[in-house]
């Protein structure tokens, strides 16, 4: 018998088929839904990981103030003397801009300067000491600290020293007067029939409110302010009417200068009244004294400080009353400037941390 093998050309075809149209659209569809449906929480994660470089940011700022009152027994002001003590050139007037050459030139620093050595750049301090003794300008412009910057809101330009956050001065200087209750950073470069120098320490915080009540910094640096605040800059005292929070043009309103404070906005005269509305990333920052208020560009509040270095993501929903109340170092006797500013501030309670938490 014999046995023909079977030819290749005998076995049978297999034909591979392809993809038709129809269910590529499909896997590109799946593949875009899944895409669309990680992305925001991707986005969320990376902005969790960047408001928690923020708060730890204030959080160093914090424990450098702690570290700057156990050395001098005071808190640094919102506007202190030149760091070269051989300038004896005086305070900023209302006359002039609050401008970086202006600060300089006026023998002026804000918190940030002074803080500089408990951040361990003492370096840079230097620069303000060693200064030119006839004008008080710095030779160059201070660098750019991360440490000062939010990275949800990033520097216009990392040649600049930015500033993202800003110290709680209450109401500040209302009809040439700062009262010590209605905040905790005080004006101690002083004027003559002004601005009185006056000092808060740790100690008195503890003694009234306490310094876990008591706010130290915020965020100032949403997307309504601008530009940013820079930490060489000192703002100017005025001798009338309100303090200026900053910017824009304007001094009666309050809005001149990109500058290191924030407290409760008024309208450039005595005890302007405030209503109950939004105190933190208010949407009414075109109106005079709201560029007073804390902003930023995470969604639904603030990183905010605390006097003992604590620090939280403080809500933009928050009771402007609570806001008010966590302004005072000691509400009791804070609380006859309050009353006028804030409408509706009927009675004070002692706050738990559920009303602001």
């Amino acid at each position: 018998m014999v046995h023909h093998a079977r030819t290749h050309s005998n076995l049978p075809v297999r034909i591979r088929e392809a993809f038709t149209l129809v269910e590529l659209l499909v896997v590109i569809a799946i593949i875009g839904t899944l895409v669309g449906l990680l992305l925001p929480a991707v986005q969320s994660a990376r902005e969790a990981g960047r408001r928690n470089s923020c708060i730890n940011n204030q959080n160093q700022l914090g424990k450098a103030v702690i570290a700057f009152d156990g050395q001098r027994q005071f808190i640094p002001g919102w506007r202190n003397k030149h760091p070269n003590a051989q300038l004896g050139l005086g305070d900023m007037s209302s006359t002039n801009d609050g401008n970086k050459d202006d600060s300089m030139q006026y023998g002026a620093v804000s918190w940030p300067v002074m803080i500089l050595p408990n951040l361990e750049r003492r370096d840079v301090y230097k620069l303000w000491e060693n200064s030119n003794s006839a004008t008080g300008a710095i030779t160059s412009n201070a660098p750019y600290m991360s440490i000062f910057t939010c990275p949800t809101s990033p520097a216009d330009s990392q040649g600049e020293p930015t500033l993202s956050y800003a110290g709680n001065i209450g109401m500040g200087v209302v009809n040439g007067l700062q009262f010590k209750n209605d905040g905790v950073m005080m004006d101690l470069l002083g004027k003559t029939g002004s601005c009185n120098p006056a000092r808060n320490n740790l100690d008195v915080i503890s003694s009234g409110d306490g310094t876990t009540m008591t706010l130290l910094f915020s965020e100032k640096c949403g997307a309504s302010y601008s530009p940013q605040s820079n930490y060489d800059v000192a703002p100017r005292a005025a001798t009338t009417g309100g303090y200026t929070f900053g910017p824009g043009t304007s001094w009666t309103s309050q809005q001149n200068g990109p500058i290191p404070c924030f407290g409760v906005p008024s309208t450039g005269t005595a005890y302007g009244t405030v209503s109950n509305g939004k105190m933190i990333n208010s949407v009414a920052l075109a109106n005079d004294g709201y560029y007073a208020m804390p902003s930023a560009n995470h969604p639904g509040g603030v990183a905010a400080t605390f006097c003992d270095s604590h620090t939280i993501f403080l809500k933009d929903t928050i009771d402007s009353r609570v806001y008010c109340q966590l302004l005072t170092p000691n509400t009791t006797s804070g609380a006859g400037q309050m009353v006028n500013v804030i409408s509706g501030f009927n009675g004070l309670k002692l706050l738990s941390e559920a009303d602001f938490q």
